[in-house]
């Protein structure tokens, strides 16, 4: 088409002089050729890419990773309890009978590791199942005195009166929970309660301090009345905990556990020397404690394939 008006040019510029009114009426017609030339161009093209001209490749949308809390997992923990116990001690010698009731507080550090098992649904409760054990040092000491309760001796040693005054040192060495587990997931962020059975072991040292109606002020001369005590314990635990998986197969937690450890029976014998003799002696004594740990856990998650929900 193009070389037609060319062409058609040519034949302009070589033919013989016309009027001005010609010449204007020439110049219009060309005008309206070159214009219908190039509409005729962008019609083509558009053409040419509806019949399969490739079209540009656009880029798919970058879908944020979705945390998967499934599968089994190993880990260790550092933190730190504090503890309170009440207990009530009843002691039987050749005197007589007398009694102790007080309570103690205690605190320190723990260390251990736990392993466990999660199962995350579609609708992104978890549930799951762990057991932990841990080495600890809480620790604390107390002091009281005992009093007659029964005496073979009134006259000596009267009903009411003070017969020895001592102190308790003891500690929780170690522990262990096997709990369930029950949360919420927000991606990587997982807010759970927990609850189960809670073991330890506990030991202790009391020593007797002073002996007689006098004690705490005066004591009588005396040798013995010390003994030495250990203790497994069973109980239950709950707690709480947030967790955060800040790799695909690492998570980093914060957890409160509170323990309870019950009618715990401790038995005891000694024997005490003054200068009227040797009074030996056998006792019992009935405990409840309560230890509250926080405690910041490190796992690494087996996890196992992809997250059951694909958007969050």
């Amino acid at each position: 088409m193009i070389g037609v008006y060319v062409v058609k040019l040519k034949s302009i510029r070589n033919a013989a002089p016309v009027k001005t009114g010609e010449l204007g009426m020439n110049m219009n017609r060309l005008v309206l050729a070159a214009s219908a030339v190039l509409s005729l161009s962008v019609v083509g093209s558009a053409n040419a890419a509806d019949m399969g001209m490739p079209a540009m490749p656009t880029k798919a949308p970058i879908m944020a990773p979705v945390f998967n809390w499934t599968g089994f997992y190993i880990g260790g923990n550092v933190g730190g309890g504090w503890g309170n116990q009440s207990a009530t001690s009843t002691t039987t010698s050749l005197i007589g009978v007398d009694t102790f009731s007080g309570s103690s507080t205690s605190s320190g550090a723990l260390g251990g590791g736990q392993i466990g098992f999660n199962y995350e649904f579609p609708n992104q409760w978890v549930i799951g199942l762990e057991a932990d054990g841990d080495w600890a040092n809480i620790a604390g000491t107390a002091s009281g005195c005992s009093t007659y309760t029964s005496s073979l001796f009134p006259t000596f040693y009267p009903v009411g009166s003070t017969s020895a005054c001592g102190t308790n040192s003891g500690a929780l060495n170690d522990f262990g929970t096997v709990r369930g587990r029950l949360g919420y997931a927000w991606n990587n962020v997982l807010l759970y309660g927990t609850g189960g059975w809670a073991w330890g072991n506990d030991s202790g040292t009391h020593t007797t301090t002073c002996v007689g109606a006098a004690c705490p002020g005066t004591t009588t001369a005396f040798t013995g009345g010390g003994f030495t005590y250990s203790n497994s314990l069973s109980g239950w635990t709950a707690g709480a905990g947030i967790e955060w998986g800040f790799l695909p197969n690492w998570t980093v937690r914060v957890e409160y556990l509170h323990l309870e450890f019950d009618n715990v029976g401790t038995n005891f014998a000694g024997t005490i020397s003054t200068a009227k003799g040797t009074n030996p002696f056998t006792g019992n004594t009935s405990s409840n404690g309560g230890v509250d740990l926080v405690r910041v856990g490190l796992n690494y998650l087996f996890n196992w394939g992809s997250a059951p929900g694909a958007f969050r």
